[in-house]
C-alpha cells in the first residue's frame, strides 16, 4: 500500500514522502524473505516490488508524525490491532542549544540540503533535535525525504540524486561505495576518532545504534528469574510459555547458535544448518510467532500470547513506558548503527558533511538519545545525559560487553544465502544454497 504527502512545516523546513513503498523507510528495513534478504536491497525494480510486501519492522507504519499546528499525519498500512501499540514517543528532553561550531546563520543561507530518513518517531526526532537546529543555525533550507534504496540507485545513475543525505542501515552501507552509489568521506572531514563503538568508514557515518534483546513478562520470571543466555531462552521445561522470533534469518540465526554453545566471538561466519536444527528445538514453542513487524513482539507479550521474545530494544522501552508489564536484559543481545550517506552527485555535498557534523555533535546526540532510547555514538554524549537514562541506551559503557557487535560485512555478503536456508526450513522444500562460507570476511 503506498501513501504520499507533501507539507511545509517550517520556512525553511519541507518534508516529503516519496509515493508507494519504501525499500527500508518507516515500516522497516529488514526483509523478512525475497531476494534481498535481512536488510540488504536489490537495486532492480523487481527486488523493490519483492521487498515491499514483506518488511521486518523495528519502526512504525510509514508516515510523517509531524509536531506542530502545520502538521499533517499520514500513516499507511492496514493495522488490525485491537489496542494501540505502544510506539517510541519523544521523551521529553532538552532542546538542542548553542552546538560549537554552528554559530554564523548566514553560512548556508539561500541553499538547500535534502534529508532522507525512515518516517515515524525517528524522522520525528531527527527533525526536532536536528534537522531545525542545524536550519536556524546555518540558514539553510531543509528538504525532508524518505529513505528509498531503489528510487536512491536509479537518481544516481541518472545523475540526479533525489536526496543528498540519507539515513540508512548499516548492512546496506557496506556495499554502497563499491556500487558507486555514494560519495566517499574522509575520515578529517568528521572527526573520525571521536566515534566509539563504531567507526565511520569512506562511505559511512555512524547515526545511532539500537539492539535486538531478549524480552519477557515479568510475571512469566516471577519465581525463577528471567533467562540470562539463549542458551536458558530455549530450556523450555524451567522456563514454560511461548516464545516469539523474527521471521528471518537475521538474528534467529545468531541466537539459534549461541543457544546451542557458539561462544560470541566465534559466531560468525554463522553456520546455517546448525542455526536451524537448534531453531527445530523451540519452534514448538513459537509454532505462529514468527514476527513481522517490530511492533509484534511487544504486542503479544503485553497480551500474554508469547511469555518470551527477540525484540527491539526501544520498542520494549516503549511498552514500558506506556504501563506494559514487561522488560528486558541486554546479555547477548544484537547491536549495530544507523548511518548517515552522501549520495553520489549530491550538489549539496558541503552541507551534508556540515549537517553529519552537527547530527553527531555531543550535545545533539544526547538531545537524540533522550527523545528516542536510541544509542549515542560519541561518546562524550553521555557527559550531557543524565544517569537515570544510561539503563535504556544500548551504547551506555556498562552495557556494550553485554551485547554482541553484527557482521554487518558477512550479512552484506551472504545474506540471500541465509534466508534462503531458514525460509526452506520454515516454509518445507529443498534448499537452494549450501552452508554460507565467509570468503575472507573475519567477524
Amino acid at each position: 500500500m503506498g501513501c504520499r504527502a507533501r507539507v511545509a512545516f517550517l520556512p525553511t523546513l519541507v518534508q516529503e514522502m516519496p509515493g508507494g513503498s519504501q525499500a527500508g523507510g518507516a515500516s522497516g528495513h529488514f526483509p523478512v524473505n525475497g531476494p534481498s534478504a535481512v536488510t540488504g536491497r536489490s537495486d532492480s525494480r523487481q527486488a523493490k516490488r519483492d521487498l515491499d510486501g514483506a518488511r521486518l519492522s523495528r519502526r512504525t507504519a510509514i508516515g510523517l508524525a509531524v509536531a506542530g499546528a502545520a502538521a499533517v499525519l499520514v500513516g499507511c498500512g492496514d493495522d488490525q490491532d485491537e489496542e494501540p501499540t505502544p510506539t517510541p514517543t519523544l521523551f521529553p528532553g532538552t532542546p538542542v542549544g548553542r552546538v560549537p561550531g554552528f554559530d554564523d546563520p548566514g553560512r548556508w543561507a539561500g541553499r538547500t540540503l535534502r534529508v532522507a530518513a525512515w518516517g515515524a518517531e525517528v524522522q520525528q526526532a531527527l527533525r526536532e533535535y536536528v534537522w531545525q537546529p542545524f536550519a536556524r543555525a546555518t540558514g539553510c533550507t531543509i528538504r525532508e525525504m524518505t529513505t528509498d534504496y531503489a528510487q536512491l540507485v536509479e537518481s544516481v545513475r541518472a545523475g540526479e540524486p533525489y536526496a543528498d543525505v540519507l539515513l540508512v542501515d548499516s548492512i546496506w552501507a557496506e556495499t554502497a561505495l563499491e556500487r558507486r552509489v555514494v560519495e566517499p568521506i574522509a575520515p578529517e572531514e568528521v572527526q573520525a576518532d571521536r566515534f566509539q563503538p563504531f567507526a565511520p568508514t569512506e562511505a559511512a557515518v555512524p547515526a545511532y545504534a539500537y539492539a535486538i534483546v531478549s524480552a519477557f513478562r515479568r510475571d512469566a520470571v516471577l519465581r525463577i528469574g528471567e533467562p540470562q543466555t539463549w542458551r536458558e531462552w530455549w530450556n523450555r521445561e524451567r522456563w514454560q510459555g511461548r516464545r516469539a522470533l523474527p521471521r528471518q534469518a537475521f538474528a534467529s540465526f545468531e541466537f539459534a547458535l549461541l543457544a546451542d554453545g557458539v561462544s560470541p566471538d566465534r559466531l560468525y561466519p554463522l553456520d546455517g544448518p546448525r542455526a536451524i536444527e537448534s531453531l527445530k528445538r523451540i519452534s514448538g514453542r513459537i509454532v505462529d510467532l514468527w514476527w513481522d513487524s517490530g511492533q509484534q513482539p511487544v504486542q503479544w507479550l503485553s497480551r500474554r500470547r508469547a511469555a518470551f521474545a527477540a525484540a527491539w530494544h526501544y520498542r520494549v522501552v516503549a511498552g514500558q513506558r506506556d504501563g506494559r508489564p514487561i522488560a528486558f536484559i541486554w546479555n547477548q543481545g544484537l547491536i549495530l548503527p544507523d548511518s548517515w550517506v552522501i549520495a553520489r552527485g549530491s550538489p549539496a555535498r558541503d552541507i551534508a558533511v556540515d549537517m553529519v557534523n552537527f547530527a553527531t555533535a555531543p550535545s545533539v546526540q544526547a538531545a537524540l538519545a533522550r527523545a528516542v532510547a536510541l544509542g549515542p555514538v560519541v561518546p562524550t554524549a553521555f557527559d550531557f545525559i543524565d544517569r537515570s537514562l544510561r539503563p535504556v541506551l544500548p551504547t551506555a559503557p556498562e552495557h556494550l560487553d553485554q551485547l554482541i557487535r553484527v557482521n554487518t560485512a558477512w550479512w552484506a555478503r551472504h545474506q540471500t544465502e541465509a534466508n534462503e536456508q531458514f525460509n526452506c526450513w520454515l516454509l518445507g522444500g529443498p534448499c537452494l544454497y549450501p552452508t554460507p562460507t565467509p570468503h575472507g570476511v573475519t567477524p
